[in-house]
Formats: structure tokens, sequence, C-alpha cells
């Protein structure tokens, strides 16, 4: 149980063509001090291994805390349901799964079953699709309990393990059995849809208790005990997206009609996001642009709110970030880059906060697709619940 280094003796760290630390079969030959070798190049970013090299575990966990929570607000009903839901599954070591609605208050929902884990002196990892996720959860969490939350992420600490750990799955590649509860949020986002190597990682860093959150459940997650939850915390129905025959002129009157409010435009891929930036700064608009490539894409997310701008964004932000009142357009609606799940997601960026429980969500197509259909009935069919 702990973390896999580099040592002078122990388990050889090439095997059989298959590196020991992260199990992927992605290895190249090169020379070395010791003539031809072959090193691991899917987790290089944690330091090379070659095939002379050993590995072997060491502990790298802090001695045992107990925690107090404090939590930011009562929760409603529905969502203590869910929340005694956990504690069961907890008492039992179950595996289940959480699907419930964007916006509904998730975070919150998990903190009692934190508590008790924590206080049984076991610890929790909650695993996030992305940094700026895991920046969400490390905020709510530090304000809510006691004890530190450890970062394993890009900017993170990596030399110890706390009672409550929040991390993105390749900074797990290196750990064995450590956690006795691990949270898997946004359980069915990119990366983890399309990366097996990710969910081997995860599994093996915990003791057998895993908990997928997520708005959008995969088939395979769907398999497991299941707590639905269809209504937002504040009570108010999701947005029902609507379906708009897209032009310039229709994006330019979306603009316009919400000029007073935050407005969120996604758009497939990065080169899109510079065609309508000149398209919309061309018709008098000051907007900015977000992806991947976004070192600091909180500051994009204050001055949205702060300014009632428009942002340009590809999926990246379609989960993990809440703006107050915030107007959504969809562009480009019909694009294969955009699935069901996306739609849905990127819809349930509207409506979040109790003192602005809706808003508009546009898809602008070109053509139409079943996908959207999907997408607004499914949004439909979690408002008929």
């Amino acid at each position: 149980m702990g973390e896999l280094i580099v040592a002078s003796n122990g388990t050889r760290a090439i095997r059989f063509g298959i590196c020991q630390r992260c199990l992927s079969t992605n290895v190249r030959t090169f020379t070395c001090h010791h003539g031809s070798c072959a090193y691991c190049r899917n987790c290089l970013y944690l330091g090379r291994v070659c095939r002379c090299d050993f590995l072997e575990e060491r502990d790298i966990t802090t001695p045992p805390e107990t925690t107090e929570l404090t939590m930011p607000f009562e929760l409603a009903l529905a969502q203590t349901r869910v929340a005694n839901q956990l504690l069961a599954w907890w008492d039992d070591r179950k595996t289940g799964l959480v699907h419930a609605v964007c916006g509904a208050g998730k975070t919150e929902m998990t903190f009692p079953v934190i508590e008790r884990v924590v206080n049984e002196g076991k610890r929790v990892l909650i695993v996030s699709p992305r940094k700026d996720v895991a920046l969400e959860w490390v905020e709510r969490l530090e304000r809510a309990f006691t004890v530190p939350v450890t970062r394993r992420y890009g900017g993170g600490e990596k030399a110890s393990i706390g009672m409550i750990t929040v991390a993105t799955a390749p900074l797990l590649l290196n750990l064995r059995h450590v956690f006795d509860y691990v949270l898997v949020d946004e359980s069915d986002a990119f990366p983890f849809a399309f990366d097996v190597t990710l969910w081997r990682t995860i599994l093996r860093v915990g003791k057998g208790v895993f908990v997928f959150i997520t708005a959008t459940p995969t088939v395979w997650q769907q398999m497991v005990s299941t707590v639905h939850l269809s209504r937002r915390y504040h009570g108010f129905d999701l947005p029902v997206p609507t379906l708009v025959k897209q032009t310039d002129e229709r994006l330019f009157d979306f603009c316009r009609r919400h000029a007073s409010k935050p407005r969120l435009l996604f758009v497939p891929t990065k080169p899109d996001l510079e065609r309508y930036q000149k398209t919309l700064e061309d018709a008098g608009f000051t907007c900015r642009m977000v992806s991947a490539e976004t070192e600091e894409r909180t500051d994009a997310l204050h001055w949205l709110q702060e300014t009632k701008g428009i942002v340009l964004a590809t999926s990246i932000w379609e989960r993990g970030m809440t703006v107050r009142d915030v107007q959504v357009g969809v562009v480009e609606s019909e694009h294969r880059l955009f699935s069901t799940r996306g739609l849905i997601q990127m819809a349930g960026r509207a409506g979040r906060k109790p003192d602005a429980p809706t808003g508009e969500v546009c898809f602008f197509y070109g053509e139409r697709t079943f996908r959207q259909d999907l997408a607004i009935r499914a949004i439909q069919k979690a408002n008929r619940r």
C-alpha cells in the first residue's frame, strides 16, 4: 500500500513489455547506460522508468486524523435522501452510482459520508476529470472540513497523502491500494470515457468501495446500485433548450437579448473559437475565448461573471463551471463532437443558482440530429420526475 518509486531493488519496472507502474504496453526501445533498453512512454511525466529499473512501494500516508464538518447549507429533503443512501452504501461497503441532474448540489451531498469515513480512520479520494473541477472540490471541502485537503493535480502537492485527497487520474498512476473510499466525479467525462488505463488506475488506488457521480452516466455505470436525484436543490426545473436555425443574425440577437447577463457560447473546436470571435467582434461585441490550452480559465470565469460579457468556449467548460444567471448557446450543435451527454451538460450550466434559477439555452443548428432531440427529451424527462 503506497507509492511506487524507483529503487535499487524490488520489482522490475518493465516486465514482458508491460510497465509495472501504469500497466501500459506503450514502451519504446532506447539506449541507456546498460545498453539496449526499453522505457514507458505512458507515464513519462512521472519520471522515466526503464527495463533495468526496479520499483518498490513506500508508505506516504500521514497519521490518521478526525475531522469536524460544517455544512455550507441545510440539505433539501431529496439531497438528504441521497446523502443517507451514500452512508448506507459505506456501511455495507457497496459500490454505487449517484445519478443526479446538473446543479443538484452533488458535492455537498457527499459531505456526510466523507465525514463518517474520515472519522473512522479511513482515507477518501475524490477523482476529477479536469483540474477545473478539482479546484472547485478543494474550495468547498476546505470550507466544510477541518482536516487539510491533499491536492494531486497540476500545481498540487504530491509528497504525502492525507485523510481527504482531490486528484486528477493521471497523478494517481504510481499509487496502490491507498484509499478506502473513492468518489469519481463526472465519471462519464473525458478522459474517463475513453481511457481504460485511467480506470485501471482508479481501481488500483482504491480498496473496493467506489461511488460514481454524474448527471449523464454511461450504460455500464448504470449496472451498479443507483440513486436518482432529478431536481435541483433550489427546486426549479432544468432549463429546456430551444432549437434555433443558425444564422449570424440569430446569434447576434441571442447576445443582444441578454446584454445585461453573462453569455456562454459553446463551439465545437479551437479554430471555431477564433472564427466566431471575429464574427462577434465585427458585430460590435466583446468576448473572450476558453479552450483546453487556456492556462487561467478561472480568470475568464471571473471576467464573465463580473463584466456580464461573452465567453466562447469549447467543451472544456461543459462541466465544473458555475456562473450566476448565465445564458447558454451551443453553436453548430449538430457537430459530431457534441454528444448527447455533452449537450445535456452544456444546457446544465444555466439556472444553477437559487437567486437565478432560470435561463435561456439555445441549440443553434445547421441541421437537426437525433443527439439534439435525445438531449432535450432527457431534460424534459428529468423535469417530469
